[in-house]
């Protein structure tokens, strides 16, 4: 027994925080929901279109993902949520638009649908409800 010797203590891991891709063509709304999504704790990706999320949901697979269905790129939101699926069929994916013509079956996959506009409240407590689904 050494007098006055300090034993080392195990470093506490940092507990990961959830992950949100956010998917919006439109900077001032992908800004505001990607804050909103901050703000209630959350870490958050952001994309421009599909074809950036694609690229990223190659090397991060994000615990929820929110997208807009009209987007420019090779794919919509629709694609996205398509191929999204064929990976991991659970993954919750909320859908935000404004224009749904000839594109509500395919919604049939989604987690959820949100109509614009909406509030970032509403979508944040969306986001709060599935993470803790999955907890």
């Amino acid at each position: 027994m050494t007098v006055g010797s300090i034993q080392p203590q195990a470093a506490a891991l940092p507990i990961p925080q959830p992950c949100v891709l956010v998917v919006e063509d439109e900077l001032l709304i992908r800004f505001m929901l990607s804050d909103s999504i901050r703000y209630a704790g959350y870490n958050v990706v952001e994309a421009s279109n599909a074809d950036e999320a694609l690229v990223i949901f190659g090397t991060l697979v994000p615990d929820v993902i929110i997208t807009d269905v009209r987007m420019p790129g090779s794919i919509d939101g629709i694609g996205l949520l398509a191929q999204v699926r064929q990976t991991h069929p659970t993954l919750p994916v909320i859908i935000t638009s404004s224009h749904l013509e000839g594109t509500s079956a395919s919604l049939d996959c989604a987690t959820h649908f949100v109509a614009k506009p909406y509030s970032m409240e509403v979508i944040a407590q969306i986001v709060e409800r599935e993470l803790a689904k999955s907890n």
